[in-house]
């Protein structure tokens, strides 16, 4: 297994550049786990990820759709193949406007949650590959970023989600994932104790302090 090593920026979020091999990104992502410097991941993929092919078990990367950390996954040019699987799995997509999106397989779990059903016949007739605003009205990924900006839009974004109460961008995330798969009374529910949840703790308390006070925060994630 090859050894890959995320980089620590000062904003208060990691960035990591993986190629096909998936246990050593998972090695990798679990090293950042309990970090109090760590509170996003920014990924991107390197060309040997793109040339891997797809995983064929949908469920392979459930571990990192639940990784605790928000995750942001960043590309410029096609994105396919084994990068696209994580791709997939991350909690927001961002590339260039001339970015391309090529995916086989129209019976993964993931794309067909994503797309939903209205865009499969669509999906169907492109074979498979779609431009980066066909991509962004799929919902396949979350924003384009004029060409030559990509990393630098990232940047911004990981270092705002990083500026956040880490607890509460950890049970948003949660909320997210698995409401996905309940039923929407029993999801919306699940919603309301994680945010009874968050109301006992201490960023909570200081998140409202700092408002009164008109100063930023300064959680500490307890």
């Amino acid at each position: 297994m090859a050894r890959i090593a995320p980089v620590i920026e000062s904003h208060g979020y990691a960035t990591l550049a993986f190629g096909a091999d998936i246990e050593a990104l998972r090695t990798a992502m679990d090293a950042l786990r309990g970090r109090d410097d760590v509170r996003c991941l920014v990924l991107s993929a390197t060309v040997s990820a793109i040339a891997h092919p797809a995983e064929s078990d949908p469920t392979a990367l459930r571990w990192l759709e639940r990784f605790e950390l928000p995750t942001l996954f960043v590309f410029d040019g096609e994105l396919a193949g084994a990068a696209l699987d994580v791709a997939l799995a991350c909690d927001i997509r961002l590339c260039s406007a001339d970015a391309t999106v090529t995916c086989r397989k129209p019976g993964s779990r993931r794309l067909l949650q994503l797309i939903g059903s209205d865009a499969s016949l669509e999906y169907i007739g492109l074979r498979g590959v779609a431009d980066a605003e066909t991509a962004l009205r799929w919902g396949l990924v979350s924003e384009l970023a004029p060409s030559g900006r990509v990393i630098e839009r990232a940047a911004e974004l990981a270092t705002t989600i990083a500026s956040r109460g880490p607890i509460a961008t950890k049970l948003a995330k949660e909320a997210i994932w698995r409401g996905l798969e309940m039923p929407l009374e029993q999801a919306l529910r699940f919603e309301t104790d994680l945010t009874l949840l968050l109301q006992t703790t201490k960023d909570r308390a200081e998140g409202v302090r700092a408002f009164i006070e008109k100063r930023p925060p300064r959680f500490t994630g307890e």
